[in-house]
């Protein structure tokens, strides 16, 4: 009799470790897919969070909207700031399609990007900041597929060229709106705290300093 139970117990303990060794490889191997992912998209998501904050620092320091958004240069200098919030949001949006299913890995740095991402759509979507600028998290889901291109196989986000040149006025609306609200007296409030957070972005993507050298500068 003892012997039946010592074999019975022997029998459960060998189902539990195989189980605990077959859970532990299930999560090694999501968690080496998840570094993987970002190794791919560590760089572009990098230049448009770089492209995106250096727009927002020179409209809050250097009077870009004062110096172009009247004139002949107005409408480009409209376009080309909605691009790069766009172009941001289709980063994001590419590398959270290949990640949502996977957990991030216990590296710190992976971690720090997946809590930046969700920091900045939150000061995107917040009405505390007023409604300048606000863009729920719908939105910029909605942007961030509209900018999703295939080209040879691969998935990127549409060029600046391309963007200009849509037959269909897709981002018209959008555009519109990115008019009247950057007059918005809270717009300010908003665009200092997402540039903060972008440059904390690009710098742990770049936290080996190898294209961005130095700490980027805050408004």
């Amino acid at each position: 009799m003892a012997a039946a139970w010592i074999g019975f117990a022997g029998g459960v303990i060998a189902v539990a470790v195989s189980t605990w060794v077959a859970i532990r490889q299930s999560r090694l191997e999501r968690e080496e897919k998840a570094e993987e992912v970002l190794r791919r998209y560590r760089e572009p998501l990098a230049a448009a969070a770089f492209d995106l904050q250096s727009r927002l620092y020179n409209i809050l320091r250097k009077k870009f909207f004062e110096k172009y958004g009247k004139g002949e240069r107005a409408e480009e200098a409209l376009t080309s700031t909605l691009f790069r919030l766009a172009q941001y949001f289709g980063w994001s949006e590419i590398l959270r399609r290949d990640i949502q299913f996977l957990s991030f890995p216990e590296d710190e740095d992976t971690r720090k990007v997946a809590d930046l991402q969700a920091k900045i759509a939150g000061r995107f979507l917040t009405d505390e900041l007023g409604q300048g600028l606000m863009i729920w998290s719908d939105e910029q889901r909605a942007l961030g597929e509209l900018m999703i291109v295939e080209e040879h196989g691969k998935v990127l986000c549409m060029g600046y060229a391309k963007f200009c040149d849509d037959p269909d006025g897709t981002f018209a609306p959008w555009l519109k709106r990115l008019r009247q609200q950057l007059s918005d007296p809270y717009t300010p409030g908003r665009m200092r705290e997402v540039q903060h957070l972008l440059c904390e972005l690009v710098e742990t993507l770049d936290s080996s300093r190898l294209r961005y050298t130095e700490n980027l500068d805050r408004a």
